[in-house]
């Protein structure tokens, strides 16, 4: 199990459209750039399997799981770089690409101003894929690896920090993150910040935004020849303001459920402590003896006992 937490963080969760999307693209070859734990990978590599198209999965630090589906699956094609190094390179674009790597403004529009650049045409443009374009990323940088990131570039930093939806800033409880951006908004900030900077130079670009597992977004050129089969798999769904609803009912029960979590592990550790003392307490001479004047005030029941703090400690207690 990959989402222990339920997040709900892989575009696997979505697969039904992607699928759609590459089948009525009719796209022979698919880069994916952050496989991650490979749960879209092996979605991708089963609906290959019958089109006979063929799957990339890029991640410069591919997780077990990924390098056993590479074993297992000799048709993947594993590639243990970064996207802009990789990307740099490539000769010719693949006919769909999944980007769902590093969420932040620098890396991602460096993404697409590298494919932009690949393109021999406009038209030419790969059908493009792109997951969190919402909450919590939509408008505040995540990083996996800050130092990658040009200083310049990089906002100030919050490190070990909880998101919540509604906060800029960031939240004693909220959903966790190792680095993420100080505060949410302004410009250079976040996926959908790049996504809208990004198209606002190719007009012939067209976006839709599924509003569901912290958003998926699809972008294709409204000339290519397979553009409205994927208008008609997409327009459904396209910024449906029940999905809206919904997802931001999900997002706000995640953020609730993590800060039920940090609270439970707060108070199990605190009662740890409590015990940790309450044993040394209660074989302690200085106990014993005020078992004792005790008893002897009350005319032989003392107030407390050690047989009651054991019992009380027991996991089974028997009184």
């Amino acid at each position: 199990m990959t989402d222990p937490l339920q997040w709900g963080y892989s575009l696997s969760n979505v697969r039904e459209l992607l699928l759609a999307c590459l089948d009525a693209a009719d796209a022979r070859s698919v880069l994916e750039i952050g496989a991650f734990e490979g749960d879209l990978t092996a979605d991708l590599l089963d609906w290959a399997a019958t089109s006979g198209a063929s799957v990339a999965g890029m991640d410069p630090l591919p997780p077990d799981r990924l390098r056993e589906l590479a074993r297992a699956r000799p048709e993947l094609e594993l590639i243990e770089q970064t996207s802009h190094d990789y990307l740099a390179a490539l000769d010719s674009l693949p006919d769909a690409i999944v980007i769902d790597g590093d969420h932040n403004y620098f890396t991602l529009r460096e993404e697409l101003r590298l494919i932009a650049a690949k393109a021999s045409s406009d038209s030419a443009m790969p059908l493009l894929f792109f997951h969190d374009v919402l909450w919590p990323h939509a408008r505040r940088d995540t990083y996996y690896a800050p130092e990658r990131i040009p200083e310049e570039h990089r906002q100030p930093l919050g490190h070990d920090v909880g998101l919540a939806p509604g906060n800029p800033g960031v939240a004693e409880y909220g959903l966790p993150f190792i680095w993420a951006a100080a505060r949410e908004g302004g410009p250079a900030n976040g996926t959908m910040t790049a996504i809208e900077d990004f198209l606002a130079d190719q007009p012939g670009l067209r976006l839709a935004v599924v509003p569901a597992f912290f958003g998926f977004g699809i972008i294709w050129h409204r000339d290519a020849p397979w553009a409205d089969g994927v208008a008609a798999i997409v327009d459904p769904f396209d910024r449906s303001p029940v999905l809206e609803r919904l997802e931001s009912n999900r997002v706000e029960h995640l953020v609730a459920g993590q800060g039920r979590a940090r609270e439970l592990e707060a108070l199990k550790k605190r009662t740890a402590r409590q015990e940790a003392v309450l044993r040394k307490l209660v074989d302690s001479s200085a106990f014993a003896l005020a078992e004792r004047v005790s008893g002897l005030r009350q005319r032989g029941e003392p107030l407390f006992s050690r047989a009651e703090v054991r019992a009380a400690l027991a996991d089974d207690p028997k009184v």
